[in-house]
């Protein structure tokens, strides 16, 4: 990783952790549905398989292996204070570094994790050597949603600014990955000798003002901002965002799918 890669990395780790408890209370409900979605169409034997959750997060993927009967989940990211509690599983380490021995996995599960990777390939490579089936997922490009505009423009009037980890991210994130042939190149380059990519959309579960607010306040790049305000600003910008949702479509997410071995 480059002297800029760490320090984005660096700084991107301490605001997932910051944001580890609006993550729970908001976004991590959509993500464990999309995690499910993504384990179901990957179709790779999870009963009684050992199952790495890469870039795991508040967890929520290996949850979902478990509850398709993987026997062992284990969790790792670089934002420690994030990752799930006992009885889970839980180390920190680098997605391009991984602290595992070779062929350590069965599958490894990266939902949403490749894009916070400066070098996609060389993740992928690692993700390859220590676990023998892959499934992957990635936000395809352009996707948005009402929700995103509202939130965001409400945090940018009491004063927010995106921090410099998320632009450098957004910036990178969609250009290594948002494309399904451009995510099935990188598992060709990374050495995986099988491998495909599909679209599909799922049903996020968040039909209601108050779930699609929770959802965007719990993103680490606006939560450690929000976590500084006055309770009634906050309360402020729940209200005015929830208005303005009123009539806001549910939360249907398309969501590119990697499966290799």
């Amino acid at each position: 990783m480059t002297a800029i890669g760490t320090a984005i990395g660096t700084a991107m780790g301490s605001a997932y952790d910051l944001s580890a408890d609006a993550w729970r209370s908001g976004p991590a409900m959509l993500y464990a549905r999309l995690a499910g979605a993504l384990l179901d169409e990957a179709q790779l034997p999870l009963a009684g398989a050992t199952v790495l959750d890469a870039g795991a997060g508040t967890g929520v993927a290996g949850e979902q292996a478990a509850a398709r009967g993987a026997a062992r989940v284990v969790a790792v990211d670089l934002a420690t204070r994030i990752l799930p509690g006992p009885p889970a599983l839980a180390v920190g380490g680098d997605l391009q570094r991984l602290p595992f021995r070779d062929q350590a996995f069965d599958v490894a599960v990266a939902a949403f994790s490749l894009g916070h990777a400066p070098d996609p390939v060389q993740a992928l490579a690692e993700l390859r050597r220590v676990a023998r089936g892959l499934a992957a997922s990635a936000f395809p490009v352009g996707w948005t949603h009402p929700a995103k505009d509202v939130v965001e423009s409400a945090v940018v009037r009491r004063g927010h600014r995106p921090p410099a980890w998320y632009v450098a991210f957004k910036d990178g994130a969609e250009a290594r990955v948002g494309d399904a042939d451009r995510l099935l190149g990188l598992a060709t380059a990374a050495g995986y000798p099988s491998a495909r990519t599909r679209r599909i959309e799922v049903d996020g579960g968040l039909t209601t003002p108050a779930a699609m607010v929770a959802w965007r306040l719990g993103m680490a790049h606006i939560a450690p901002f929000v976590a500084t305000l006055p309770p009634e600003v906050i309360t402020e910008i729940r209200a005015e965002a929830e208005a303005a949702l009123v009539d806001a479509p549910p939360v249907v997410v398309p969501m590119l799918v990697l499966s290799a071995q």
